[in-house]
């Protein structure tokens, strides 16, 4: 399924679009692979979710023309696009052209759809500039991160919720999970709480000029990547 000797991407987020019914398997498969997946059979949801969402890389299942449903979607979302669709008078150069990254010709082998995305996406980490991560401390004692020393200080719950999510970089953090760790079992699940304390904490990262992002990962929690902390 994969090219030899690489592993999985961690948490790769990916939508699923399509014109027509989704493709439970597909998606399914997608899932059970360790991807994050959100998918849509209304064109108009795939468009505005490609636009807001931050997507590794679009699977495109299209029944309309490819190459009108790939320039639409390449123009919404600057992520990987795959398309996957039946051969048409616009030929592979057509719909490559509007901004396809791959083609498949329907049904697609969900192996070498896999393995398309992984080579696509090495290929797009190869020549992506490379720049210098912001150096990052986390200071337990002054509740404070400090980067490129820059002083950032945190109230304590907000130390508290960015030391969890850095302590799992990398991977999902669920809120059940920052509930649990942070306030505790007897505390009162406030999920409006949580998700207004890390908007605020993004702000605040992304003032300080942090490299590393911390994100949210629709229906399944929150994702601290990028630069490794000290």
């Amino acid at each position: 399924m994969l090219a030899s000797g690489h592993e999985p991407l961690i948490a790769v987020r990916l939508l699923y679009a399509t014109d027509r019914r989704i493709d439970a398997y597909l998606v399914k498969a997608l899932r059970e692979a360790g991807h994050v997946v959100e998918a849509t059979g209304r064109p108009a949801d795939g468009l505005a979710m490609a636009a807001d969402g931050d997507y590794r890389a679009i699977v495109l299942d299209w029944w309309g023309p490819p190459a009108e449903g790939a320039a639409r979607f390449a123009q919404a979302a600057r992520a990987l696009l795959v398309v996957i669709a039946a051969p048409d008078g616009a030929g592979p150069a057509g719909v490559l052209a509007a901004g396809a990254d791959a083609l498949f010709d329907r049904p697609a082998s969900f192996s070498e759809l896999e393995a398309r995305l992984e080579a696509l996406d090495r290929l797009v980490s190869r020549v992506r500039p490379k720049t210098l991560a912001a150096a990052v401390e986390m200071v337990p004692a002054e509740q404070a991160i400090h980067v490129n020393g820059r002083q950032l200080r945190l109230t304590g719950r907000d130390y508290a919720v960015m030391a969890h999510l850095v302590a799992n970089a990398g991977e999902i953090v669920s809120p059940e999970q920052l509930q649990q760790q942070v306030w505790g079992d007897e505390a009162e699940p406030r999920p409006d709480l949580i998700r207004a304390r890390l908007s605020r904490l993004r702000r605040r990262l992304a003032a300080a000029g942090l490299d590393a992002r911390l994100r949210t990962v629709a229906g399944h929690g929150y994702l601290f990547e990028g630069g490794a902390p000290k």
